[in-house]
């Protein structure tokens, strides 16, 4: 029998020794063309801003050939913040993809579903009450597990119970966000500023300190989510249909719903609660991708480029004035969920 008869349409063939990958063909041009988004947009946020550069001296800094100004302007204040913001991305990317696939539904993102205020509510109790000395950046993860368990609780079957889902997650996210502004007023205003705009989605004061641990937890999930990006994949198809399969789909839900809440934690962590780049990032991956079902590392990079685009765009026009990049994305988030809600009206109709 011939190889091609073996070979679905649209695939590459990789052969290493004893193993055979088949690779989505679309899928990955896709990602190499967002790869390559993702550098020119770097360069660009290392580019523009207050200090005067070019591009070419940009990228001549970058690779250590550029002045003692240039190279604390590019190293110490641009790249900490051009580097925080793509792990945020592409943190919120992977999770938004996961709990979509996981629920069915463009709406359940861990911005909409309380996630997000969970992890910002933990945050903020710690650093006004709790906390003496550094950034309790590891108080994010807490608040999004408390948040979960409560949203778990509720609603046990996600793939089944996806309205629910989001309509108890936004009752939890209300409910967070009213508790840590019940906090922060409590406190002199004097004391709020850095915590303010931290829960608006800020990444001007971005460091290495805070940013390292981020990633390195954030690599040491990658393996447990490259492993469930199969299985999750056939959960688009039911969970009838994925029983039939053999998969264990209240393990699988339980694993899923578990990895994207700690990973969306990791990012809120960084740069504070970004709204809508969650939801965002998978609906631009499966509209690049086309029949792939579950693009959960495109999604990342699509997480990486618009939120990084956002945070250069919103540094560019605000200039010199540091604005939140929540802001930018929440405009830009809003727009984008009243097309796909007109959009959607038009099909019912």
């Amino acid at each position: 029998m011939k190889t091609s008869l073996l070979q679905p349409a649209g695939t590459w063939r990789l052969t290493l020794g004893p193993a055979r990958l088949l690779l989505h063909r679309r899928t990955w041009l896709m990602g190499l063309l967002m790869l390559a988004a993702l550098v020119a947009l770097v360069l660009a946020a290392a580019t523009l801003g207050s200090g005067r550069m070019t591009a070419h001296e940009a990228l001549l800094t970058l690779l250590g050939q550029g002045s003692r100004l240039q190279e604390i302007m590019v190293f110490r204040i641009r790249l900490p913040r051009i580097a925080a913001v793509i792990v945020a991305g592409l943190a919120m990317g992977i999770a938004g993809c996961m709990i979509q696939t996981l629920v069915r539904n463009r709406l359940a993102t861990p911005d909409m579903v309380g996630v997000n205020e969970g992890a910002s509510f933990a945050v903020i109790v710690f650093s006004l009450y709790l906390t003496v000395g550094s950034w309790p950046w590891w108080a994010s993860p807490l608040g999004a597990v408390l948040s979960a368990a409560a949203l778990f609780a509720f609603c046990r079957r996600p793939g089944e119970q996806g309205y629910l889902f989001i309509v108890v997650g936004i009752a939890l996210g209300e409910l967070f966000g009213a508790l840590g502004d019940f906090a922060m007023s409590t406190q002199p205003l004097v004391h709020l500023g850095s915590i303010y705009l931290w829960t608006m989605g800020h990444f001007a004061d971005a460091s290495y300190q805070t940013l390292l641990p981020v990633s390195l937890a954030l690599l040491a999930l990658c393996v447990p989510m490259a492993l469930l990006a199969r299985p999750l994949a056939l959960l688009r198809f039911g969970e009838a249909t994925a029983r039939n399969l053999g998969l264990e789909v209240p393990r699988l839900q339980f694993l899923a719903l578990a990895l994207a809440i700690l990973v969306a934690a990791l990012g809120t962590a960084i740069g504070g609660p970004v709204l809508f780049i969650a939801m965002a990032a998978p609906i631009l991956a499966s509209w690049l991708a086309r029949d792939n079902l579950a693009p959960l590392w495109l999604s990342a990079l699509c997480g990486a480029v618009l939120l990084l685009g956002s945070d250069t765009l919103v540094r560019v026009l605000a200039q010199p004035e540091e604005i939140p990049t929540g802001i930018m994305t929440r405009l830009l988030g809003g727009l984008l969920l009243l097309f796909l809600l007109l959009k959607d009206r038009r099909q019912t109709d």
